[in-house]
């Protein structure tokens, strides 16, 4: 199966970012808050509130109204908002302006339907347009009085003409989401979060003193539990009165750390039969805050014992005790994603923060052709949530839409350039009454890693939205961006940064293992999701959690083959030099031999003639020279380019290239192997034949893994056995007489001409000029080849 490369590619667009207005790639900072994305002129309607003054008809004061507004086939209506005491709303819907000519605004009995009365405006005469700064459009009192039922009413409102840059737009109701339940909409509003930062908690458990147990005949067998939140670990079994553990029990716990660490010390009876013999409990903020790499204290804390076990027939207080360090690790950054993806590398204490870098800006400004996960449903309410470091940012939700136009932009604050932004798309499934227990449905994810975006060039790219799946790559739409890395640090402080700790010092002075740090990466997701669970409207946890899922590391061929490559590509260059070299000692040719020799010549023995050659004026103007050649074929290769360049500062940088297909393995793919990808573990395949077939081909391949491993190991082990030939007295004796005559040899050579003259002799020998040409191997060689290795004594 053979994937499109033009279609799985990224393509460069050319939106109208912010109306056209000012530089496309300005030099200094950003020209406007929102100059990364399209404008988009809505028509807002701002309902207030409205009061009844009908005095005639008794009936018409008791009123329920309901405001209705209508633009082309748009409807909107307040019947299931919430009222207040003083029939206030303060609603504000949005439509779009090219979706009608006239505004309707209808005020409605409620329980009995009944018009009150009806208001029109004439969108390209009566509607004012406001545009940020400027100040807000004051509401007005519109009568709606209706002399046949004799209602007397007022409505105080607003409408006037705007953008996504107006401060009511996160909490409009679009006219897109009417039919959603009036209790749902907040699911559709965009919304920026941040998460709290997270920090570890490290109690160590040194050991027990004067430990009890509830059989006074039976020497206790303790392990200790400690407990935050939902997290509980536990240390191994230690025997005695006064055992010792000294183990970490490492927790994540996020700001303001306000939990408290609930520890049990358990006591083995046998097999089946566990008992409580004391607690205890310690608030963080009673712990040491270790703001710099070190250690906390070691305390002893007295034990709360049960009755059960305190001690009889003794009146004075009697406590067990345990020996421990209690801390909250500030000096750390808790891993809440995969080192590929990470985004952030600050500590927890704001002390150890580097330095302001840059900023990063993302206009998301839609996408085309989604595809949902449901092939039944035609149309999807999407929105994008991206992430970076721990601020989030959700569009709004457009509804029935597989092609949505969402143009807002969000900003970050960068302190690392080698960093990654996350940004997923998901299909909507809370804007329903009967979708209450239904999760949000992930259509896919695209990542920008910043060490690839140019400072101050301005990216507008669709990027594919790929899945992989066991069927094959899957096209699942367009991501249309706009991208903007900006510098803020100047001097030393930009140009420093590539040189300094990616994490901070803790990291280095005492790190954590790598299991560690994966087990603490899921405490880390699972507070993440709670956190943002909590918030309104929420961060729903299947979206947290498959934004900051890690790459699988389930057995894949195809990865496989792909890491091959990549390391082949690597020491491509250090092959061809060596095949070079080799290839000018295996030569019958004397050409290439003499060349050799005639460059060693040069070096050894006219080295003043290069120095003068190197200081002199004629290198420079060489060297200048070079330089204006390679200018002047750039500016000829694009003229265009160029020009606008030096005058406009305005040239279009090349899209990102966030996929190679080729590199990847996916532009001929192999279904099978993708299945076995794919498959669970242990594996779910019922078909004996693949099995085997699956089998057979892992077998093969581990074939040659096995034969170059083995050769390996065989070479290795007789580099050791010539070490261990040190051991015996008469090749030591050799050895020494060797390295006399090697040093004999060095004194009567320190001359410097006699030197360079060895030094050309065994070059001449080196190169294998026809004189001293031998096919056979050498004697040092046919020496290694005989020493032992261990591969004899495997059966």
């Amino acid at each position: 199966m053979a994937a499109n490369k033009d279609e799985f590619s990224v393509k460069q667009i050319f939106p109208k970012l912010g109306g056209e207005r000012g530089a496309r790639n300005p030099r200094y900072g950003p020209t406007s808050s929102h100059d990364l994305v399209e404008q988009m002129e809505f028509l807002y309607v701002q309902v207030i509130q409205a009061i009844n003054n009908s005095v005639v008809n008794p009936s018409a004061r008791i009123c329920c109204p309901v405001v209705e507004i209508t633009l082309g086939n748009y409807k909107s209506s307040t019947k299931n908002l919430p009222m207040g005491p003083n029939m206030d709303w303060n609603q504000v819907f949005a439509f779009d302006k090219s979706k009608g000519d006239v505004l309707s605004v209808t005020l409605k009995d409620g329980p009995t339907n009944t018009v009150i009365n009806k208001r029109n405006f004439k969108l390209a005469s009566e509607i004012p347009t406001r545009v940020p700064p400027d100040a807000r459009i004051a509401p007005q009192w519109y009568s709606m009085h209706n002399t046949e039922t004799d209602f007397y009413m007022e409505l105080l409102m607003s409408v006037w003409f705007g953008t996504q840059v107006d401060e009511v737009y996160p909490e409009a109701w679009f006219s897109d989401a009417c039919e959603v339940c009036a209790s749902r909409v907040i699911n559709t509003r965009p919304k920026v979060y941040l998460a709290p930062r997270l920090c570890y908690v490290r109690v160590t458990i040194v050991s027990g003193h004067d430990l009890i147990s509830k059989d006074k005949n039976k020497t206790p067998s303790v392990y200790v539990t400690a407990t935050l939140g939902k997290v509980a670990l536990k240390t191994k079994v230690s025997s005695g009165t006064n055992p010792s553990w000294n183990q970490d029990l490492i927790f994540v716990a996020s700001e303001p750390l306000e939990g408290t660490v609930y520890i049990r010390l358990i006591d083995r009876e046998d097999e089946q039969h566990e008992g409580c013999i004391g607690t205890l409990k310690k608030k963080l903020t009673e712990m040491t805050p270790l703001k710099v790499p070190s250690s906390a204290p070691a305390l002893f804390y007295d034990i709360e014992m049960p009755t059960e076990v305190k001690p009889a027939g003794d009146s004075r207080r009697f406590a067990s005790r345990l020996k421990m360090k209690l801390a909250t690790d500030q000096a750390y950054h808790v891993a809440e994603e995969c080192t590929q993806y990470s985004s952030d590398n600050r500590a927890f204490v704001k002390g150890l923060w580097p330095g302001l870098l840059g900023k990063l800006e993302i206009g998301i400004l839609g996408a085309t052709g989604l595809k949902g996960s449901d092939e039944k449903k035609q149309t999807i309410d999407s929105y994008v949530v991206a992430k970076y470091g721990n601020k989030w940012a959700r569009t709004r939700t457009v509804v029935n839409s597989v092609s949505p136009k969402w143009n807002e932009q969000y900003s970050w604050d960068v302190y690392e350039k080698c960093t990654v932004l996350t940004l997923g798309i998901y299909d909507n499934r809370q804007i329903l009454e009967d979708k209450n227990k239904a999760n949000d449905v992930p259509i896919g994810k695209v990542r920008i890693p910043l060490n690839r975006v140019q400072s101050d060039w301005i990216y507008t790219c669709s990027y594919p939205i790929l899945k992989l799946g066991s069927s094959g790559l899957k096209k699942m739409g367009e991501l249309q961006l706009a991208v903007r890395f900006v510098y803020v640090a100047q001097g030393y402080a930009r140009y420093s940064a590539p040189f300094r700790w990616m994490l901070p010092k803790a990291h280095y002075k005492s790190p954590l293992s790598m299991y560690q740090i994966d087990k603490l990466r899921a405490q880390a997701v699972e507070i993440n999701c709670a956190n943002l669970a909590r918030t309104e409207p929420a961060l729903r946890s299947e979206v947290v959690s498959d934004m900051l899922k890690p790459k699988s590391r389930n057995f894949s061929i195809r990865i496989s083959k792909d890491n091959f490559d990549r390391l082949y590509t690597v020491v491509k260059m250090v092959l061809w030099c060596v095949s070079v070299i080799a290839s000018v000692r295996s030569t019958t040719a004397c050409t290439p031999k003499f060349i050799a020799l005639g460059v060693s010549f040069v070096f050894l023995f006219w080295e003043y003639y290069i120095y003068w050659l190197v200081t002199s004026w004629l290198v420079a103007y060489c060297i200048v020279l070079c330089i204006v050649v390679i200018l002047l074929r750039e500016i000829l290769k694009s003229p265009r380019q160029t020009y606008n360049w030096l005058f406009y500062r305005n040239v279009t940088p090349p899209p990102l290239i966030l996929v190679d297909l080729k590199l990847r393995k996916l532009d001929s793919i192999n279904l099978d192997e993708l299945a076995e990808e794919f498959d669970s573990f242990p594996s779910s395949e019922n078909d004996l034949n693949i099995l085997r077939m699956r089998y057979d081909r892992l077998r093969k391949i581990m074939e040659n893994v096995m034969l170059l491993m083995g050769d390996a190991a065989t070479q290795g082990e007789r580099l050791l056995a010539a070490f261990t030939l040190l051991e015996r007295p008469f090749v030591l004796i050799i050895l020494l007489a060797l390295c006399y005559c090697s040093m004999l040899v060095v004194c009567l050579g320190w001359d410097l001409h006699v030197r360079k003259c060895l030094i050309f002799v065994f070059i001449c020998y080196w190169v294998q000029l026809p004189w001293f040409r031998n096919n056979l191997p050498d004697g040092s060689l046919n020496f290694f080849r005989r020493l032992p290795s261990n591969e004899d004594l495997m059966f």
